[in-house]
């Protein structure tokens, strides 16, 4: 019998965690399939060299390796082998981690109202490049398959092109870069494009003819509106955020004109949260307000054809397509499942390397509790004790100490809220989300679900 060879395809690897020790994973896109011990077999046997019509492979790994070829997470080979050493199986000893929010800076050239972390003051400071490549070889040590980078504004490191090139050494793909957009030039863009580096740019925009004033800097809304259209010119995804207060309430609606004639990819409008200097602003827009211009832009949005992705604070979201999100289409409320699951995969590291179920913490009583990835390996931090009990919140002890929501009709869409917002909001980790349970016992999910469905 003629021998058989088989080989991953390039875009796969073997990976693996202490709570899922087998997978096959797809560098490009973030997919990974868990897999059984003896799927696992089958996938490290893909390597180019080994015969699948030995005596080791029964008709059952046979059956795997020809969904893994159907799949095209595999190709039939010569037999020379061809894996790379990225390809090859290599296991972590902390959880399955999709990727990190990671502020690369506390510090930035604009002086915003509503900076969430106080960077005007210059307070959060920044890492080390040394300390900075320290921690993301750890990101690497421990299969982190992506990062969000974020700040302060992440281009005010003199080193920051030193910071990107740090990811890509670590096999770690850079998938957004928040940015205020005042200081991203040429060069940085051509050195992208020689990198490969193509992530979404996510950028502030606090509404056209208001911009100035919100960042406190006069002349930034030209600079920003340039660097969008510089961006779109090179191919890049651009996702425009906007802070909508009494102030820009009025040019909103103008605000909205000027991203479908930019063509960005997708914008979102929401309220400031009162944390960092956010304390202290005092343009808030009461939610009822908030809830009318959403509904009139969501008006707009859909009878222009859904121009780009669009994210209306917390009442509706969705994408040029029919995929739009509405968190009321669950079935049934799981009480052993987690607060949060998103945290469980993707935490935030501060700038001076906390470790943080998400960036909300970073202004609470928590954030000194957090532990240090430059101390210890995500293993470690992943199992420090104030850290770990904040990940593991499940909705269930949220219920035991607000027995009352276990009769409202809105558990199953609440889902009990979020603990961030409980804690920021109402001053209780374990309380009732307040901004929540507004949306749905005040009717407004109803209103924006009926606006959709037409």
């Amino acid at each position: 019998m003629a021998s058989r060879y088989v080989s991953l395809n390039k875009n796969w690897i073997l990976r693996g965690w202490s709570d899922i020790p087998w997978s096959i994973f797809n560098k490009n896109t973030g997919e990974y399939i868990k897999l059984s011990r003896d799927g696992f077999y089958v996938a490290s046997s893909c390597d180019g060299k080994t015969d699948f019509n030995s005596p080791a492979f029964l008709p059952a790994h046979i059956k795997l390796l020809n969904k893994l070829i159907e799949k095209d997470i595999a190709e039939e080979s010569s037999g020379i082998g061809n894996l790379n050493d990225e390809q090859l199986y290599k296991k972590a000893e902390n959880e399955y981690l999709q990727g990190i929010q990671l502020a690369i800076t506390g510090n930035c050239n604009l002086r915003c109202a509503h900076c969430y972390m106080e960077a005007p003051t210059g307070k959060p400071g920044e890492l080390s490049l040394e300390e900075l490549k320290s921690i993301i070889k750890k990101m690497g040590d421990a299969n982190i398959y992506e990062v969000s980078v974020t700040g302060g504004e992440p281009f005010f490191r003199r080193d920051f092109i030193d910071v990107m090139k740090a990811f890509l050494e670590n096999n770690i793909k850079i998938k957004d870069i928040f940015t205020n957009g005042t200081l991203i030039e040429d060069d940085h863009l051509k050195l992208f494009k020689e990198m490969e580096i193509d992530p979404v740019f996510r950028i502030s925009f606090d509404g056209w003819g208001y911009h100035d004033l919100m960042r406190g800097t006069p002349g930034v809304e030209e600079k920003v509106i340039s660097t969008i259209k510089k961006l779109k010119n090179e191919g890049f995804k651009v996702s425009i955020t906007t802070s909508a207060d009494t102030e820009n309430l009025k040019c909103l609606m103008n605000t909205y004109e000027k991203m479908k004639e930019l063509e960005v990819d997708a914008w979102g409008l929401a309220r400031p949260q009162p944390v960092g200097c956010g304390k202290e602003f005092k343009k808030n827009l009461s939610l009822r307000e908030m809830a009318e211009i959403s509904e009139n832009i969501l008006k707009k949005w859909l009878e222009d054809g859904k121009p780009f992705t669009i994210g209306l604070e917390a009442f509706v979201s969705g994408g040029k397509e029919d995929n739009i999100s509405f968190s009321g289409n669950k079935n049934e409320f799981e009480p052993e499942s987690y607060a949060c699951s998103s945290c469980r995969k993707w935490p935030y590291l501060s700038p001076k390397g906390k470790l943080m179920p998400c960036i909300s913490y970073g202004d609470t009583i928590w954030e000194e509790k957090m532990p240090s990835i430059l101390d210890e390996s995500f293993s470690r931090c992943m199992q420090n004790r104030d850290f770990r009990f904040l990940l593991d919140i499940k909705k269930k002890d949220v219920i035991a100490l607000n027995p009352e929501c276990e009769e409202c009709p809105f558990l199953i869409q609440c889902g009990t809220g979020c603990r961030s917002s409980a804690l920021i909001l109402g001053g209780n980790l374990f309380g009732k989300d307040n901004a929540v349970c507004q949306l749905w016992r005040d009717g407004y999910k109803d209103s924006f679900e009926k606006l959709l469905r037409g």
